[in-house]
């Protein structure tokens, strides 16, 4: 059988509700609490690192301006004609330093008995030194074997008879030959 309630109001037990509440609610001020500890610390480490940043911004903009006033002297310089300068330069040093001993031993060294040099002619450029030979031989073969010895030889390239005459077709008697070469000296002999 069911009783019912008399009462105007009916029990009901509070008590866990309000537990939790108490528990949900001293929970929450523990959390706000370590939160709030949390963004003091970060804001102390943000101080720090804006310092920090402010400091990298100052140096930043005072090298960009030195950078800046470099760059404005810079573009103040004639390149163009330093080069010039600098490229007339090396070839005269080039000139004074070419070793007229070692390319005539070279020369000695390449020449066949039977050929006689009669006029040489260097020129230093930026590409290296090229000799103009003048050369006088009895026979034709020891033209050839000239040309084969220069061929042959790492100090030399590119030989090429700029003319060539047989004895019938000059006063000489003999095989008259002009030629150019590609003169490379051995570094290591200077």
């Amino acid at each position: 059988m069911i009783t019912p309630n008399l009462a105007t109001r009916p029990f009901l037990n509070t008590r866990p509700v309000w537990l939790v509440a108490a528990v949900a609610g001293a929970l929450a001020l523990i959390l706000l609490a370590f939160n709030l500890r949390l963004f003091l610390v970060a804001n102390r480490a943000l101080v720090d690192e804006s310092v920090t940043r402010d400091a990298l911004l100052k140096r930043h903009q005072s090298l960009e301006a030195t950078v800046r006033k470099d760059v404005e002297a810079l573009e103040r310089v004639p390149w163009r004609s330093l080069t010039r300068r600098v490229d007339a330069t090396n070839l005269i040093l080039q000139e004074h330093s070419f070793s007229w001993l070692g390319m005539l031993d070279d020369i000695e060294r390449v020449m066949p008995y039977d050929v006689r040099l009669t006029r040489i002619a260097p020129g230093v450029s930026a590409d290296g030194s090229i000799l103009s030979l003048a050369l006088i031989a009895h026979n034709r073969d020891a033209m050839l074997e000239l040309l084969d010895n220069l061929v042959a030889d790492p100090e030399f390239s590119d030989p090429t008879p700029s003319t060539e005459s047989s004895p019938e077709e000059n006063a000489a008697a003999a095989y008259v030959m002009t030629l150019r070469v590609n003169y490379h000296p051995n570094p290591e002999a200077m």
